[in-house]
């Protein structure tokens, strides 16, 4: 259920792209821009507001400590908001390439799970280290 949900969001992402602006996005997702940074980036594209709306839908499974921590701090630094981005947009691609291959909307989430985690293996990582918790 809570990968469904993180699926929704990723399926109902828009598919703007990126205007190529220096800087935007470039922030770790384990931090949050300022809000004038991130009116900023949604202007630019407006796929971060999604991004944003799934960085807040994570603290939901972990505890307050999480993306402070040290050891995820460096196992998941590197995703940027520009990357989960990306990453967003290229799940929603997938979903509408082979959605009519699938009867069952579960049997197409976990077929186009099985190809992006060839692309984005470390996004993969982060949220099923996120989704194992499930502290709320």
């Amino acid at each position: 259920m809570k990968k469904t949900l993180f699926i929704l969001f990723l399926f109902i992402s828009c598919a703007n792209q990126n205007n190529g602006i220096k800087g935007i996005g470039n922030l770790s997702i384990l931090e949050y821009p300022d809000i004038k940074e991130l009116n900023k980036w949604i202007e630019s594209d407006s796929q971060y507001a999604n991004v944003y709306q799934v960085r807040r839908y994570f603290e939901n499974f972990v505890n307050d400590e999480f993306f402070e921590e040290e050891e995820n701090q460096k196992r998941f630094n590197d995703i940027t908001w520009l990357y989960m981005s990306e990453y967003q947009k290229k799940y929603a691609e997938l979903l509408n390439k082979y959605e009519k291959n699938f009867k069952e909307y579960k049997e197409l989430t976990s077929f186009v799970d099985s190809l992006i985690i060839i692309e984005y293996p470390i996004i993969n990582e982060f949220t099923n280290e996120i989704f194992k918790l499930g502290y709320n």
